[in-house]
């Protein structure tokens, strides 16, 4: 596929860049009296429409966007991303993704996830071959957000092994299924679980902090698990089933049974991954960014004499320039929060709420107000503007935080475009899959969310608060 197609149907990036200048102008032009606030929003929405049309890859408009806000604003500003800790988490994670290659590891663990999987007999049926490592990959996936507490992490540790275990399928479809249906479930599910994903960690410490209200790991899984746990999971691995299948005249290669033992390299950069999970796994003892357990990782993997790699060979196969992408997004969220655009909107998105309607509705609207603000922020950046604001007008309508947060939280692991959270990103930096296959298959997945897991969710609040 050619990487200038596009969603919408845009194919030139003449037409693409034009489009992005004008919608540009016109921000600046209908917010022109209110300056600085104006120019950070037209570089925003100027980055926006390139990074959802794709006429240049991604990582080549965040380094434009990086330029503009250094002329426009300062060189501070635009490379407040590269200060970022996620920035490095996500660098450093490709090290881990890449020193796992080379160890031989992710080809050995795909090869024994395969053979635990798929018998002689299943083997020689593509299809169901498929069907049966979807769904262990996936449940695995799922199994690994209880101890590690990030997306972010988690999506780096399995993409390499996700990648190898692919290639045993000859259907490119095949591979893209194998690859998202198992970091899709790690990503979505996160929600239903406390600890599974850095937004609702942060929001309950807001809670906590500026209510005095703690919700426990219990409260979260019993009121969320249900629903946007084990039920989003299942919808997401039926999703990716739906839209990515192996051809039927296409094969599937059962690796050897024989040297499935893993090697002395192989151990030691598991051993090594094992140790970057207790750092994760720990993090309510020690407090540190996951950050820390990706550099000891890295570091003991390309250890001279003991590590699994060569640092010296570093950068393979793997794309660094995705940092440009994701420092854009950072500095641009860091931006629209300088000039107080970002202050603004959820404060009059706010006061568009219905206070006298059913909590059902007030928080539908609070799920929907902070997927708006995900249009213009990553993740994070949403997480950390809105939820200083939200609670007190929780608390000022009487409405109880802990649905709220909740609800926003939902809102948080909802995306639709790969601008809009560093996890999509690193999903897409692997080069497994396309901006346009990441994109639809993320809209279908947010979609089926909103549609059949949404109502659900907001009437088990309706019974229980």
């Amino acid at each position: 596929m050619d990487r200038r197609t596009v969603v919408g149907g845009i194919q030139s990036p003449p037409t693409a860049f034009l489009l992005a200048v004008v919608v540009a102008l016109v921000s600046w032009a209908a917010l022109a009296d209110t300056g600085t606030t104006a120019t950070m929003l037209s570089i925003t929405l100027f980055c926006i429409v390139l990074w959802i049309l794709t006429p240049i890859p991604p990582a080549y408009t965040g380094l434009i966007g990086i330029g503009l806000i250094a002329v426009a604003f300062s060189t501070e500003m635009a490379l407040t991303g590269f200060q970022e800790p996620a920035t490095w988490l996500v660098g450093f994670g490709l090290l881990m993704g890449e020193a796992t290659r080379r160890s031989g590891l992710a080809n050995w663990a795909g090869r024994r996830i395969t053979d635990r999987s798929i018998s002689p007999a299943v083997g020689s049926n593509p299809l169901q071959a498929y069907r049966r490592l979807l769904l262990a990959l996936s449940l695995g996936a799922h199994a690994l957000a209880l101890l590690v507490p990030s997306s972010l992490v988690r999506v780096l540790v399995l993409a390499p092994i996700l990648k190898e275990t692919g290639e045993l399928f000859e259907s490119r479809q095949a591979r893209v299924g194998i690859y998202l249906g198992p970091l899709f479930v790690t990503f979505y599910g996160s929600s239903g679980i406390l600890t599974a994903d850095l937004p609702n960690i942060i929001l309950t410490g807001f809670g906590q902090s500026i209510a005095g209200q703690q919700i426990s790991w219990t409260e979260w899984f019993t009121h969320m698990y249900p629903v946007m746990g084990i039920a989003r999971v299942l919808v997401v691995i039926a999703v990716v089933y739906y839209l990515f299948r192996p051809e039927p005249e296409s094969s599937f290669e059962l690796p050897a049974t024989d040297g499935l033992a893993a090697s002395g390299t192989e151990k030691r950069m598991f051993g090594f991954l094992l140790v970057g999970a207790f750092i994760w796994a720990t993090d309510f003892a020690h407090g540190f960014h996951p950050v820390i357990g990706a550099v000891v990782v890295v570091v003991l993997a390309f250890l001279p004499q003991i590590g699994a790699a060569d640092f010296q060979n570093v950068g393979g196969e793997t794309d660094f320039s995705i940092l440009f992408f994701i420092a854009a997004v950072f500095a641009i969220g860091d931006g629209l929060v300088h000039t107080g655009f970002s202050d603004n909107a959820a404060t009059y998105l706010l006061e568009l709420i219905p206070t006298d309607a059913p909590l059902a509705v007030i928080l539908a609207f609070i799920f929907f107000i902070t997927i708006i603000l995900t249009f213009l922020m990553e993740g994070l950046a949403v997480a950390s503007v809105l939820t200083p604001i939200l609670i007190p007008y929780a608390e000022a309508a009487g409405l109880p935080i802990t649905p709220v947060l909740m609800s926003e939280a939902m809102a948080l692991s909802t995306y639709f475009f790969p601008y809009q959270s560093a996890v999509l990103i690193v999903i897409l930096a692997e080069g497994i899959v396309d901006t346009k296959e990441l994109i639809y298959t993320t809209v279908a997945c947010s979609l089926a969310t909103i549609v059949f897991l949404l109502p659900l969710q907001f009437a088990v609040f309706a019974l229980l608060y």
